[in-house]
């Protein structure tokens, strides 16, 4: 796994996203206040909230309860010489209506499609901020679909050094359609948005130094565009929540991801006990680097989801990441990359996702595993289901320092390079897992993850909102008898009952687990040669991560990496 490399883009220009067996101690239950819209967990005496209660707000969010009126409208039928303030008289472009919106406004988004003014910018690039209890939200309109199709601009969506801001249900839609692998390879270059268009950036404003925090991304449709699908670089407090992320990150010769955090910055101070980035509930397929990063001239990335190079990169005057983040109840599937994995990463609880054939790329030298770690350190893969295809890596042991894996199902590939003591080699029995459409990844009658996982006291609710069982949970990213899930549109209902916080703002969340006792096998680190990632260094420095080791509330026993000696050849790369 690696990191990617943003372009750096002339002044004056939008700024384009970075396409960017010992046991050990794991974290204790992060806590801390959790932002507008989510509610406490009741977890032992800690204040943060689990995804159950927010799931449980966001529904009762959608029931009768009256809405705030929005204060900014947009329509494609619209003039930006209008008052922009009834459904009448709206907009015409979402920035007439990003730089005017202050505190607690509702942009509306109606019926129509937007793009870029021109090439080189972005359709939206959003400066201004909220504040604490009263983000800027940027939605559609109730009952439209509106369309942000990016074809020469950097970016569909950029947070460009804001505070405060909530995107949800809207759908951002790239022109991979229009473009060709052949073209690409030809004409494609870090200079140049035309097949390095990302959907949505989270990002530092370059000419003030402006970290953009607390940003929420929620139920929407992201897709088809040449770069990254979701990406937050040097960024704070930001939850992706509940999105339909596919088929981006084609034609780039940065290496990009369907989503990826990468380099976070503090902005208020960092406690590995306390979450403050989350990725859950995401739909996420179909992404895959096509084309040579331009910083090492190889393949790699393209993966579902990748937490990057949050350990500190002080070369690149990067500085550790103190918070912790939360990767859960994801489905990724048939991604050129891996499904899920922390790259030079600490701090992390990747739990009850599912990830199935992935590493799909002919063109990485060595095909990315499913769900894993590499070269990190307090990092704990729990609950999760990785199905890999024949003769792949289903985890990895490489350059790891106090990485558990426990209470994991691994079914198709190569046997675990290391194994906990409650991990699983057995089919999970899903009911008709795919990479078509109506590919279906929950649990049939019989499969070994049902009632087999270790409890977490931040997820408490799986993929589609059900309330995971007292006791032993259900492993994987569907409770078992859960409803089927429909895709997030965009503008429409988003997947049911994840967690979609109505503010922006950084969660906690505790973690923990019970005590998990048995044998557990010990791998040696790999080395990275034969591991397939490559660092890259990219037009811009990668950002590293660090943090403390917090303790598994519960004392969890797993198969704990431990550093090995193998020779790591990176190239470093920026992921989007």
């Amino acid at each position: 796994l690696v990191v990617t490399g943003v372009a750096l883009v002339p002044a004056g220009a939008a700024s384009p996203a970075a396409p960017p067996a010992t046991r050990t101690p794991v974290p204790a239950a992060p806590a801390s206040a959790p932002p507008p819209g989510l509610e406490p967990a009741v977890l032992g005496e800690s204040p943060t909230p689990a995804i159950s209660s927010v799931a449980a707000r966001a529904s009762r969010s959608s029931g009768p309860a009256k809405a705030p009126a929005p204060t900014y409208f947009v329509s494609a039928a619209g003039n930006d010489a209008n008052p922009g303030t009834s459904a009448g008289s709206p907009f015409r472009t979402l920035q007439r209506a990003a730089d005017l919106a202050g505190p607690g406004d509702i942009v509306a988004v109606m019926n129509g499609t937007y793009t870029e003014p021109r090439k080189g910018s972005n359709v939206l690039t959003i400066k201004r901020s909220g504040r604490p209890g009263a983000p800027i939200t940027f939605t559609a309109y109730p009952g439209h679909h509106p369309v942000l199709n990016p074809k020469t601009a950097w970016n569909g969506i950029s947070v460009y050094g804001a505070s405060h801001i909530v995107i949800k249900n809207l759908e951002v839609k790239g022109n991979n359609a229009a473009l060709s692998l052949a073209d690409a390879e030809r004409s494609s270059s870090k200079t140049d948005p035309t097949y390095n268009t990302n959907c949505i950036s989270v990002e530092k404003n370059r000419e003030s130094g402006a970290y953009s925090h607390h940003v929420d991304i929620i139920g929407n449709l992201v897709h088809d565009c040449p770069g990254g699908g979701i990406s937050a670089i040097e960024a704070d407090h930001v939850n992706i929540i509940s999105n339909h992320v596919h088929s981006n990150s084609w034609y780039t010769v940065y290496g990009s991801s369907g989503i990826s955090v990468l380099t976070p910055r503090d902005t208020d101070g960092g406690d590995p006990r306390t979450y403050k980035i989350r990725i859950s509930g995401n739909r996420v397929h179909d992404n895959e680097t096509k084309v040579k990063w331009e910083g090492c001239q190889c393949y790699s990335d393209g993966n579902g989801i990748i937490v990057d190079t949050t350990k500190g990169d002080p070369q690149r005057s990067r500085p550790a990441y103190g918070g912790r983040i939360l990767v859960a109840n994801n489905i990724s599937y048939d991604n050129g990359g891996s499904g899920i994995h922390a790259f030079k990463s600490q701090h992390v609880d990747i739990v009850h996702n599912t990830a199935y054939l992935n590493g799909r790329s002919t063109r990485i030298k060595t095909p990315y595993a499913n769900i894993f770690a590499h070269d990190s350190t307090d990092v704990r893969l729990l609950d999760n289901i990785a199905y890999a295809h024949p003769g792949q890596a289903t985890n990895s042991a490489s350059r790891n320092v106090d990485v558990t894996y426990d209470y994991n199902i691994y079914f198709g590939g190569k046997a675990p390079e290391t194994k906990g003591p409650h991990d699983i080699i057995a089919d999970p029995k899903l009911i008709a897992p795919g990479t078509g459409a109506n590919a279906d990844f929950r649990l049939r009658k019989g499969s070994p993850a049902i009632g087999s996982g270790i409890p977490f006291p931040a997820v408490t609710t799986d993929f589609t909102g059900a309330a995971r069982k007292a006791g032993a949970p259900d492993r994987g990213a569907y409770g078992f008898g859960a409803g089927a899930a429909a895709p997030t549109a965009g503008g429409e209902s988003q997947m049911p009952g994840q967690m979609r916080p109505d503010a922006a703002g950084g969660s906690g969340g505790e973690t923990g687990a019970d005590t998990a006792g048995g044998s557990s096998t010990e791998t040696g680190a790999a080395g990275d040669e034969g591991s397939g990632l490559t660092a890259q260094g990219g037009s811009e420095p990668l950002a590293h991560t660090g943090g403390s080791d917090p303790v598994l509330p519960l004392g969890i026993g797993a198969g704990v990496l431990v550093a090995g000696a193998g020779l790591l050849v990176l190239v470093r790369r920026r992921r989007s």
